[in-house]
């Protein structure tokens, strides 16, 4: 089964609900694709703000531009929601990596 590794940049509404269904439907997904889902980094602005969910330390990046110098990444979530500033560093970042990007 060939790994996909994904990140998720931005925890607000869209973010937060989104890694939960990753989390959540994980072996659906699997099931349905073929691919082992691997959640490998998450960003948010801030780290400690009071999520419905503990926040995986491990996997946790305070500067997302990071994320594509330390993890391969196949499949990157924005979902900071902006259209200049990180947003846009993140996705170019991501796309002159070769990494596929989905943003709402």
């Amino acid at each position: 089964m060939k790994n996909v590794n994904i990140a998720v940049v931005g925890l607000g509404q869209i973010g937060i609900y989104l890694y939960n269904e990753l989390i959540r439907k994980k072996k659906d997904i699997e099931l349905k694709t073929g691919k082992k889902i691997n959640i490998v980094a998450i960003s948010a602005k801030n780290k400690n703000k009071k999520r419905k969910f503990k926040i995986n330390k491990e996997i946790f990046f305070n500067n997302p531009i990071e994320i594509f110098k330390k993890k391969k990444v196949d499949i990157l979530f924005e979902c900071v929601g902006l259209k200049d500033g990180i947003s846009k560093k993140i996705v170019e970042t991501a796309l002159k990596n070769k990494i596929h990007v989905i943003t709402p």
